[in-house]
């Protein structure tokens, strides 16, 4: 596991602050700051480099802005019983575009003030998608993942449980796609996560449903006892996001995983679930 870190700094001109960034040797951007009152310093940096003690301290002495991310190597994600599937390749916006998410046709929107939502009918695509060489791929604002057909016939093969196939449908004919179709997952967990009081979270005063956002450092943690017993696939009960976003993480268990790093397939990555 890996850590990362990105880092945004102020950095007055001709201030010590300048010249000590100046003198670390690690991977740095910076961006000139209007009327000349000094840089914008990007900094990429993973908790193992010997200068994180340093930039950390700055992260607060600083008032700088900090990104988290973290990335687990292959024999991680195959070690481990439970995982995120995180999806990074996107296609296009979820139709009808205008009136999102709002008023759509595959969404019951459960709660206006905050999007929360249940999906009802297939998802509209505005065209036919080009995925390239990859095989899974979602949509901008929405975090349903659709696969090429390869996909579906090896989780069919070994015999995968707890995901559907749906079609994912052209918007302006209503005929399906050739190219992909909607992963649909139905099973949902018990409340089971397990929050780090440092989480950034948001109740809606309409519907009593808390948001939380991103998990991005380290491993969830998630409850035993809140998975259901032979399934590959999970939705988690809890929802993240802010504003009209709005997500349940999606669960995948261990040879999923493993299907998808024997294949090679592209398009989405893991994270890690410790599973207590």
């Amino acid at each position: 596991m890996e850590i990362w870190h990105r880092v945004t700094i102020n950095a007055p001109a001709e201030s010590d602050l300048l010249k000590m960034i100046e003198n670390l040797t690690l991977k740095k951007e910076t961006l000139q700051l209007p009327g000349g009152g000094g840089l914008l310093v990007l900094i990429d940096i993973k908790e193992s480099d010997s200068n994180w003690p340093v930039i950390s301290n700055l992260i607060s002495t600083a008032n700088a802005a900090d990104m988290k991310e973290t990335y687990f190597n292959e024999e991680e994600i195959r070690n481990a019983e439970w995982l995120r599937l995180i999806p990074t390749f996107e296609r296009g916006y979820p139709q009808p575009k205008s009136h999102w998410p709002l008023k759509q046709l595959s969404y019951e929107i459960i709660c206006p003030q905050c999007a929360i939502y249940k999906q009802i009918a297939p998802m509209h695509l505005a065209k036919e998608p080009f995925l390239g060489k990859k095989s899974f791929m979602s949509m901008i604002w929405a975090s349903e993942i659709f696969c090429v057909p390869e996909v579906f016939q090896n989780l069919k093969t070994i015999q995968a449980h707890g995901n559907q196939v749906w079609e994912a449908l052209i918007h302006k004919s209503g005929i399906p796609s050739e190219r992909v179709q909607q992963l649909y997952i139905p099973g949902i967990t018990s409340r089971g996560i397990i929050f780090e009081d440092e989480l950034i979270r948001k109740t809606c005063p309409a519907c009593g449903i808390t948001k939380y956002y991103p998990h991005l450092k380290g491993e969830m943690l998630l409850k035993r006892e809140a998975l259901i017993p032979d399934m590959d696939f999970l939705l988690s009960n809890e929802w993240f996001g802010h504003g009209l976003l709005a997500w349940r993480e999606i669960l995948v268990s261990n040879r999923i995983a493993k299907l998808v790093l024997d294949k090679g397939w592209s398009g989405i990555r893991f994270k890690v679930v410790k599973i207590v």
